[in-house]
């Protein structure tokens, strides 16, 4: 009779030990806790930490970030398309083209509508501006912000640019003082500048 319950207590704790195995120590104990995103980001968002979460993975890919190292892509900016729930790598993530302070030595211009002989009407935000003054190069910036008559970000509707939200109407730029003096300097003898992008 002894033997029957020690036989039956060894079984239930067996199974019982498999049930906790299969529905918690299995992933809690030896899956890898990487970093998602909680929804999907285009390219040039610049990221915080509320915008991800932990998502537990069977084996993490070489290089994949992992929970303990959120601070290492915290206020950096997407460099590409990052969908939900992908495991996240370094190499998704740059430094922001759009950061802007005292200490980076980086402003926002706006460039007044006077300035300006031409500009293409696909131009968005991320793109790299050059300014061309008399056929000449001055300078080229990242462009900050691309609005329309009613201060609205333009957005297009393909990666394309076949379709906008509005028609351009103010040229925003990250650039630093010395690029502002030029581009003002040169706008106060009455030149014009023609704005092209890549």
């Amino acid at each position: 009779m002894k033997r029957r319950i020690a036989g039956l207590m060894l079984v239930v704790l067996s199974v019982c030990v498999l049930g906790f195995w299969e529905f918690w120590g299995r992933e809690n104990i030896t899956y890898d806790r990487v970093l998602v995103l909680k929804e999907s980001l285009p390219e040039n968002t610049l990221i915080s930490a509320d915008m991800f979460r932990v998502k537990r993975v069977e084996k993490a890919g070489e290089g994949a970030v992992t929970e303990d190292r959120i601070d290492e892509i915290s206020g950096l900016e997407t460099a590409q398309f990052i969908p939900a729930g992908t495991e996240l790598y370094r190499e998704y993530f740059r430094e922001s083209i759009f950061a802007v302070g005292e200490e980076k030595g980086r402003y926002i211009l706006s460039i007044p509508e006077q300035w300006l002989k031409a500009f293409p009407q696909t131009l968005r935000r991320g793109d790299r501006a050059f300014f061309y003054c008399g056929g000449e190069p001055v300078t080229d910036a990242i462009v900050a912000y691309v609005r329309d008559g009613t201060n609205q970000e333009v957005h297009y509707g393909d990666d394309e640019r076949l379709t906008s939200s509005s028609s351009v109407s103010l040229i925003e730029i990250v650039a630093t003082k010395e690029q502002a003096a030029l581009l003002a300097k040169l706008a106060e003898k009455g030149n014009k500048f023609v704005v092209l992008y890549c």
